[in-house]
């Protein structure tokens, strides 16, 4: 079975019927391409549950019924205070989906924005990765040879910039600088996929924390390295932020 056939073993009638299920959600629209992949989902909600929990709602019940993964940028969420829009949605078996705590300003997680390649002189490759966090963007840059390894380690290392600039700006007074490192970025096969695997040390004063985090590639090699990026370093730096 080809990846294209496996994304596409859902339909977009049994994903609308799933996220109609969830707690709040009046209504569901998936548009989505032939071979499977979510381009938008809009929803109409009650206000009994807030939209950022809506979306992660809409996020865990994708994955976990249809192992679907849609980006959280792809989702909007609209209310309604109007209860007789609400008594017309259809009755259906509600999916109990176990909400996360209500994050406070310094539990958000850091987020993927943006990327951009911009070739440059001499046969290399400027890469900037813009990332969210705590509302705010922070955009990390980094240069390489046009090459694939010089490539994926500049890629890695933009993202790993972006957070060091989120992370400086949002040290607690008297807490020791932290100094990020990238240890080595690799792509690596492993159950039929590939995946990019990225190693990171963190250093404050004597302390050293060594991080790791890992992304399927699926499409884009370069995303997967800013995801496993983030996901090496996002709960490590929240808890020193703390």
């Amino acid at each position: 079975m080809t990846a294209q056939e496996e994304r596409a073993r859902w339909t977009i009638q049994e994903a609308e019927r799933l996220l109609t299920s969830l707690q709040g959600v009046v209504s569901a629209r998936v548009v989505a391409r032939p071979g499977g992949e979510v381009d938008e989902v809009h929803l109409l909600t009650t206000s009994e549950v807030r939209p950022k929990q809506t979306v992660r709602n809409v996020e865990s019940a994708l994955l976990a019924h249809l192992d679907l993964s849609v980006d959280h940028r792809k989702i909007s969420v609209a209310q309604t205070d109007n209860e007789s829009v609400a008594q017309m949605a259809e009755p259906v078996l509600p999916v109990q989906i176990v909400p996360d705590p209500e994050p406070t300003p310094r539990e958000s997680r850091l987020l993927f924005y943006s990327h951009q390649a911009e070739t440059e002189r001499s046969n290399r490759v400027k890469h900037r990765v813009e990332i969210e966090w705590q509302s705010e963007r922070y955009v990390g840059e980094a240069s390489a040879a046009d090459l694939p390894r010089p490539k994926l380690e500049a890629v890695a290392n933009a993202t790993m910039r972006a957070v060091q600039k989120a992370l400086q700006e949002n040290l607690p007074e008297g807490r020791r600088s932290v100094t990020l490192s990238l240890d080595g970025v690799k792509v690596v096969d492993a159950f039929d996929r590939k995946f990019v695997l990225v190693a990171v040390h963190a250093m404050s004063g004597r302390d050293i924390a060594r991080l790791a985090g890992t992304a399927v590639t699926d499409e884009s090699t370069d995303r997967a390295a800013i995801l496993a990026m983030l996901q090496a370093t996002d709960r490590w730096i929240r808890g020193h932020v703390d």
